[in-house]
């Protein structure tokens, strides 16, 4: 069951999962060195898997996960966007948290830059599950809803 799906382009850094962490990106699935810096950065005695977002799928759609919390994290809205829709309703909501500045983007919220196409991913992943702004967990939630 996925416990929290969370946009973050700096993917693992530092937050606590509840059984288990499951970080869906596919260059991060094919890079041997950010695999063993996620590694190094989870937490104790939390599980951690490194699946491209095919296989993240596949993953979360596997029965045998489903009594099991994850932390779900994906780098962009459009690999969320992707999970939401392949895991039949197990992703609720989605939180944004940093998405660094790029060519063509423009700062939407504290921390938060999207260019127009990321604007549109975001839009639709809005009309099938609640997503919210917000950096870290003491800021109040910014429902995506309101600048979009």
């Amino acid at each position: 069951m996925v416990e929290l799906c969370r946009v973050d382009d700096r993917m693992l850094h530092g937050q606590v999962a509840p059984d288990a962490i499951l970080i869906a990106n596919d260059e991060a699935a094919t890079n041997e060195m950010s695999k063993l810096a996620f590694k190094m950065a989870k937490p104790a005695g939390v599980k951690l898997a490194i699946k491209t977002v095919k296989d993240a799928a596949v993953l979360l759609n596997d029965p045998r996960t489903k009594k099991t919390r994850i932390f779900l994290i994906v780098r962009t809205v459009q690999d969320a966007l992707e999970l939401v829709k392949a895991t039949g309703g197990q992703i609720k909501s989605v939180n944004i948290g940093g998405v660094k500045k790029k060519e063509g983007s423009r700062q939407v919220a504290a921390n938060v830059h999207m260019n127009d196409d990321d604007l549109t991913t975001l839009r639709e992943l809005n009309s099938l599950v609640y997503v919210e702004l917000r950096m870290v967990p003491s800021e109040s939630k910014t429902d995506v809803s309101k600048l979009i």
